[in-house]
């Protein structure tokens, strides 16, 4: 039985969340981003034969520190058996989703849409990656809780402010600016980028602290 992996890339963009799909050759029909594994062929290399395609015009150096770096995870969404969505289509699909970070999106090639075009009455999105597409987005809130998601999404560099929008953007809440200062004073992940008596207004998130959001997650 053939296994394929479909890998979901997500992006924050200027009007929020983006999602990358390509047009099928000789059709307008839309998927994501997918490749088939066979038996010399494992899940990393399936990954990383599809990253290398997305982000050929990112230059070599930079595309290989990110891959080899924290900030390059991607998370499981679920596995599928196609013969019992789609009858005599003999195939387990692996889906993955994955943060492409702010600095390479605009890179990426493909197109980028926004869930609600996706999900619409004249998507072109097929029938089964619309089943992914939203166990996707059923799981972003916890990622965006108890794992390291939100800081793979956004810059390298950021401020609070830009931190607390993107979160109440992928966790579908409004985020108190007070309250939300003051739990990452507690949570202490996050390094400026400033020192001295200079007023900090960037910051980097604290890679070696990221089991700080397993145990007590970035919101309440």
């Amino acid at each position: 039985m053939k296994t394929e992996l479909v890998l979901i890339p997500i992006a924050a963009m200027k009007d929020g969340l983006q999602l990358l799909v390509n047009q099928e050759p000789g059709s307008d029909k839309l998927t994501f981003p997918n490749v088939s594994l066979k038996q010399e062929f494992f899940l990393r290399g399936g990954l990383d034969q599809i990253l290398h395609q997305l982000l050929v015009t990112v230059p070599q150096p930079e595309l290989d520190n990110w891959l080899h770096s924290s900030r390059c995870k991607d998370r499981i969404v679920d596995v599928y058996d196609r013969d019992l969505l789609f009858e005599q289509v003999h195939s387990m699909v692996i889906v993955r989703a994955i943060a492409l970070p702010q600095e390479f999106s605009l890179h990426a090639k493909g197109i980028w849409l926004n869930a609600e075009t996706l999900f619409s009455q004249n998507s072109r999105l097929s029938p089964d990656n619309r089943l992914f597409l939203q166990e996707c987005l059923n799981q972003i809130p916890r990622w965006v809780k108890n794992t390291t998601f939100i800081f793979e999404l956004i810059s390298q560099v950021f401020s609070i402010q830009d931190l607390r929008l993107l979160i109440g953007i992928l966790s579908h809440q409004e985020i108190d600016p007070g309250n939300f200062h003051r739990r990452l004073k507690r949570l202490q992940i996050l390094n400026p980028r400033v020192a001295g008596q200079q007023r900090i207004h960037k910051w980097e998130f604290s890679w070696e602290k990221s089991n700080v959001l397993l145990t007590e997650g970035l919101l309440p």
